[in-house]
This record gives C-alpha cells, sequence and structure tokens, in this order.
C-alpha cells in the first residue's frame, strides 16, 4: 500500500476514535442522570400563590408607618394582608411566622417571595440569597396563615420606594 494510504486510514481510525469515545461519554453520562441518586432532580410540591396567604404586619422595626408601606407593597403583589400592628419592643432580623402548618410551607413560601439575591463576588456572578427567618407559632385562632413581624432589616425584603402615608 501507498504511504497516502496509510496516512488517510490513521485520519479514518482517529476519527472514529474520537465518535466512539464521545458516544460512549453520552451514554455513560445518560445512565448516570437517569439511575444515580445524586443527579436525580428533586420533586417540589406545588407553589403557592401570594394570594393564598392571609398576613399580618407587625412592626417592629422602630421605623413609624412602615407597617402601613409594607402592607400595600405586599397587597400590590398579590399578598392577601388583614392586619398591622406596632411591637413594643424593636427586633433586629424580620422574621415570618407560619400559624397553621407544622412544615412552615406557607411562611417558606413568603420567605421565598420576598427573598433577594445579593452578588457575593463582584467580578463572577455569584449570589447569595438573603431570606427572612422562618419560626413557627401555630394559633389556628388567627385565621392567618403568617405574620410577617418587620425587623431593623426590613429594607432588605421591602423596597425603599414603598409609599409611607
Amino acid at each position: 500500500m501507498p504511504k497516502f494510504w496509510l496516512k488517510e486510514m490513521k485520519k479514518i481510525r482517529n476519527i472514529v476514535l474520537v465518535v466512539l469515545l464521545l458516544g460512549l461519554i453520552a451514554a455513560v453520562s445518560s445512565v448516570l442522570v437517569r439511575y444515580v441518586p445524586i443527579f436525580k432532580t428533586k420533586l417540589t410540591p406545588a407553589s403557592i400563590e401570594p394570594g393564598q396567604i392571609r398576613l399580618e404586619i407587625i412592626n417592629a422595626s422602630g421605623i413609624d408607618k412602615q407597617g402601613r408601606a409594607t402592607m400595600e407593597f405586599l397587597r400590590k403583589i398579590g399578598f392577601d394582608v388583614y392586619g398591622i400592628r406596632t411591637a413594643q419592643k424593636e427586633i433586629e432580623k424580620t422574621t415570618i411566622v407560619d400559624r397553621v402548618d407544622s412544615s412552615m410551607k406557607n411562611a417558606k413560601a413568603a420567605a421565598k417571595l420576598l427573598a433577594k439575591k445579593k452578588k457575593v463576588v463582584f467580578f463572577m456572578p455569584w449570589y447569595k440569597e438573603i431570606m427572612p427567618v422562618i419560626a413557627l407559632d401555630i394559633d389556628s385562632t388567627l385565621y392567618l396563615e403568617a405574620t410577617i413581624i418587620l425587623g431593623k432589616d426590613y429594607q432588605q425584603f421591602i423596597p425603599k420606594n414603598s409609599i409611607i402615608f
């Protein structure tokens, strides 16, 4: 055989090996994604819409009329806000208290809707999610799903351009 044919045969063999290697990688990754539990996606329960959560707001931020501004903001994004109270003492962290469900699904849903993403590293797209504290205090006599207690850090969750009357 001439040298020309040998070179062509080596090129064809290399191309076939690369194609077989890529096929093998695709097959192995497909098996891993389907059968290895690490790669399985977790099923999430049906999401809760804001209108399905009845809220009460307790202003413990130390800022006058911040409860009303928060009520307006929450109603604007779809929550059903029933009342506003002012706390006797100020607290540091904004807290969402679930009133009816021991799995705290209402508080978690409300916290997720109020959560903000904060960039951690300026030159890379890495974000840290900032969420309110979640707590449980079951009290079915309130006819509420959750209570939001505004802390001094309320500005992390409620926009500054909320209207205060």
